[in-house]
């Protein structure tokens, strides 16, 4: 089992080493909506500074850590958290061997992101280094907003925070959320139709 936290320690210590041109950043935007909400990905340091996070206008956060870790400023009125630890998601309640089960299992996820940014808010996806769980939360949401299959999500992701890297369970995971994702454009397709076409009878009627 990976163990994302210890990969996280890591990746933060390569941070602190010094050179130019780095290509690490503690908040990365992703995605903008046309009414200015936006999507970023960022780590523990973006995550435990207010600064960071007023600086940037984000005010509802996701921590995709443990359940047991810190939401910094969860008493502040001014900032809305969602848990979505996913490095657990092989122990979800849902059954993640269905399409319907993974759907399930991101639906809180892409509720309340949907919420936000359809508000113009700002949202910020956080875990340790902003690399392994939010990265893949971010790649997952990049999936669902822009219709991109998994390779097309991770490297839309990647190209604008190039530290995201989705490892461990994460690919599997991400494969079954194209599935589902595809099988649910099927489905809406065969509802459109059978719409279109009962219209059409009604009409004729």
């Amino acid at each position: 089992m990976t163990d994302y936290h210890a990969e996280g320690v890591k990746l933060l210590a390569l941070q602190d080493q010094p050179g130019p041109g780095s290509i690490y950043e503690d908040v990365s935007p992703i995605f903008r909506l046309p009414n200015g909400g936006t999507f970023f990905i960022g780590n523990i340091r973006a995550a435990s500074n207010k600064a960071t996070l007023q600086a940037n206008g984000i005010t509802h956060v996701i921590n995709a850590q443990d359940p047991d870790t810190q939401n910094f400023f969860e008493d502040d009125e001014s900032f809305t958290y969602l848990r979505f630890p996913i490095a657990h998601w092989w122990r979800s309640k849902e059954d993640m061997n269905s399409h319907v089960g993974v759907r399930r299992y991101f639906a809180p996820l892409f509720a309340f992101v949907e919420k936000a940014l359809r508000a113009g808010k700002n949202v910020m996806v956080h875990c340790l280094a902003g690399a392994h769980r939010a990265g893949t939360s971010g790649v997952a949401l990049a999936m669902y907003y822009l219709r991109l299959s998994a390779i097309q999500g991770t490297m839309f992701v990647k190209e604008r925070r190039p530290i995201v890297d989705p490892i461990g369970s994460f690919p599997e995971l991400l494969k079954r959320l194209d599935a589902a994702l595809q099988d649910l454009k099927k489905i809406n397709a065969l509802v459109a139709k059978e719409k279109l076409a009962k219209a059409k009878a009604e009409t004729a009627a």
